[in-house]
């Protein structure tokens, strides 16, 4: 009886060691959510605001997939982070947030950005802190903030829709 239970236990024991009980299988892929502000020969740089945050996030994503400038994308990274700022990483997958133009406005929201990005192009870093249409008067507006400054400081920029 002694040796069945000896052999019970060691089986016990070889079965618990080998089990995978790590809780990365169910974590989600890390994903990242931002607008595009520059591009480089194969990497975005994607700028996400979040007043909740006091950090302003911006990261260069090494991509081949060509993603265009004032798009809004969901990005899911591969691998780590690295943790210089801008943050750089690479992408598994990319996917564009489509975004509604509403109906009296001729323009999109990604030409907006990207009206703005050109009218504020001595921003070092730029973030769009919101975006927003006025039905009423045909206007977008768009904040920037600029990620590399000293002073945080709104800039405004409106846009005849």
């Amino acid at each position: 009886m002694n040796k069945s239970l000896l052999v019970f236990m060691i089986l016990a024991i070889l079965i618990c060691g080998c089990s995978n009980n790590s809780d990365s299988a169910d974590q989600p892929e890390p994903e990242y959510i931002g607008y595009v502000v520059q591009q480089e020969e194969n990497r975005i740089l994607v700028t996400h605001y979040d007043e909740q945050s006091e950090f302003i996030d911006a990261i260069w994503i090494r991509t081949k997939k060509n993603i265009a400038l004032g798009q809004k994308v969901s990005i899911e990274l591969d691998g780590g982070i690295e943790t210089s700022y801008p943050a750089q990483a690479s992408a598994k997958n990319i996917d564009i947030i489509k975004t509604e133009q509403p109906e009296t406005s001729r323009l999109t929201q990604q030409e907006v950005i990207i009206r703005t990005l050109d009218h504020f192009n001595t921003i070092g870093l730029p973030f769009v802190k919101s975006i927003h249409y006025s039905e009423a008067k045909n206007v977008w507006t768009v904040v920037m903030l600029d990620g590399q400054s000293d002073v945080v400081e709104d800039m405004e920029f409106t846009i005849e829709g």
